[in-house]
């Protein structure tokens, strides 16, 4: 199978390490990957492969079948998997659409719970598969890949736009690769499961500067992103989105089995006044739906107010 993964992060580089290695028993890798990077990471593939770290230790030294900054210059794909930041999510559409074959599917596995949404209306008439990983991975240094935790499992389901279409060859792909993944004809759920998590969590700990540990300790803190995740289900619930009654409790009981020293990304992108972060993906999405619901969304736009 022809596999593209656009954006070689830690994500990125997860995927196509276990896609592109051999499967056990295997002297030769079953599909083909192309990997679409920059900058160093970009040189140090091309140099010398991308080596993928394992939660166990262990190394995999990956050799992908194209690497470049340019989708121009590999093989057009069957599957294309978006591991970019949301920041970067309309030019990777954008690079990408004139080179997708007919019949290929694009996969989205990036932070967010509108994503698949945003790629449909930047590439009209093409097959893009709701979706979600599970997983904290990181780039160590230039070439090389850390995963720190999570399974790595991904859920993805039907598309709306296309619901007769089954990806067989990519599910069996990640099957032989050992990537646990689940099939739903309605994945919608588990994506603003996750997003519930992750967004109101990582505004509070970028605003307040405290780890996911003293956020849960402080009970203004806890209680601000109580309300912020209850802002975002009742968003998902008018959305038609089947979240479970007990959403918010079970994502804040989730949240309280993470070491408390845990710092999200956004926050240490936040701390390190990076040129870009995620806010876009994490407030904007839950102002902007709240908006055309109307929903009222106050404590999402007052922390979103307050970042710098």
């Amino acid at each position: 199978m022809q596999i593209t993964v656009f954006g070689a992060g830690g994500v990125g580089g997860y995927m196509a390490a276990r896609l592109g290695s051999p499967p056990a028993g295997q002297s030769a890798p079953l599909n083909s990957i192309s990997l679409i990077a920059r900058g160093r990471q970009l040189e140090a593939i091309r140099r010398k492969g991308l080596c993928y770290v394992a939660p166990d230790g262990s190394e995999t030294l990956m050799q992908p079948g194209a690497v470049s900054d340019n989708p121009a210059e590999v093989a057009p794909a069957d599957m294309v998997l978006m591991c970019v930041k949301g920041y970067d999510l309309e030019s990777a559409c954008d690079a990408v659409a004139p080179h997708l074959k007919p019949g290929s599917a694009v996969l989205p596995l990036l932070n967010g719970a509108d994503i698949d949404e945003r790629i449909r209306a930047r590439l009209p008439g093409r097959i893009v598969l709701p979706g979600c990983i599970y997983i904290s991975a990181f780039i160590e240094e230039p070439g090389r890949v850390r995963h720190a935790g999570g399974p790595g499992s991904i859920v993805l389901g039907t598309s709306p736009d296309d619901p007769d279409y089954y990806p067989e060859q990519f599910l069996s792909a990640c099957r032989l690769a050992g990537i646990p993944l689940e099939w739903q004809q309605d994945p919608a759920p588990a994506i603003w499961s996750k997003y519930l998590f992750i967004a109101p969590l990582s505004l509070v700990t970028a605003v307040s500067g405290q780890t996911l540990g003293g956020v849960l300790a402080d009970a203004q803190l806890r209680e601000d992103a109580r309300r912020i995740m209850s802002e975002a289900a009742e968003i998902a619930r008018l959305k038609g989105v089947a979240l479970p009654e007990d959403a918010v409790d079970a994502t804040l009981e989730k949240a309280a089995g993470f070491p408390p020293d845990t710092q999200t990304s956004f926050q240490r992108d936040i701390a390190a006044r990076n040129p870009r972060d995620e806010r876009d993906i994490f407030a904007g999405t839950i102002l902007r739906l709240g908006e055309s619901l109307a929903v009222a969304t106050p404590v999402t736009r007052a922390y979103a107010e307050e970042l710098p």
